[in-house]
């Protein structure tokens, strides 16, 4: 009888632990749409001198994200211009603003109509990919394009420049 009572216990304890993890493995399992559209729409830049890398920015094409087809939980208009989820890292800055202090970031050779520095807590900041706590991010508005190619160019006046190409179909790092 002892036996029984110990084995039905010991069956109940596992079985309400493997309900827990269940759910937990679930939420892993799930596809995560956002993320991976984000993803396929993520280029990296790099500005280097003496093989060191003076300046990082990870772009990231919202357009083909956020279009209304796409949209199901966080939605966004982007039919007013063309959008970005800019992160910058720039060596040996403090404010990594990649408006000043001689840097620029130009799509197909137009400057950004807004720039919109995000929060630390901004909800865009946790659905994109390849964010860190070392750079600075922004939410960049271009003027409208009808190109089905887009060239988003980010130059130094000392570094030289990193150009990104982006398609309105997707098609970043993988």
């Amino acid at each position: 009888m002892l036996n029984k009572t110990l084995l039905l216990a010991t069956l109940l304890f596992l079985g309400g632990c493997t309900l827990k993890e269940n759910s937990n493995l679930a939420q892993l399992l799930t596809k995560d749409d956002i993320y991976h559209m984000s993803l396929q729409n993520t280029q990296k830049a790099q500005l280097m001198a003496s093989f060191e890398t003076k300046a990082l920015l990870t772009a990231t094409y919202l357009n083909p994200v956020y279009s209304s087809e796409n949209c199901k939980n966080f939605c966004m208009d982007v039919e007013d211009g063309e959008y970005f989820f800019i992160g910058v890292y720039i060596r040996d800055s403090k404010s990594h603003q990649f408006n000043d202090k001689g840097y620029s970031l130009k799509l197909d050779g137009k400057k950004p109509e807004d720039i919109e520095k995000l929060d630390k807590d901004d909800p865009l900041r946790y659905e994109m990919p390849m964010v860190n706590n070392w750079s600075t991010y922004y939410k960049v508005k271009f003027p409208k394009s009808a190109k089905e190619e887009l060239t988003l160019v980010f130059e130094s006046d000392r570094f030289g420049k990193d150009v990104l190409k982006f398609s309105r179909k997707g098609s970043g790092l993988f």
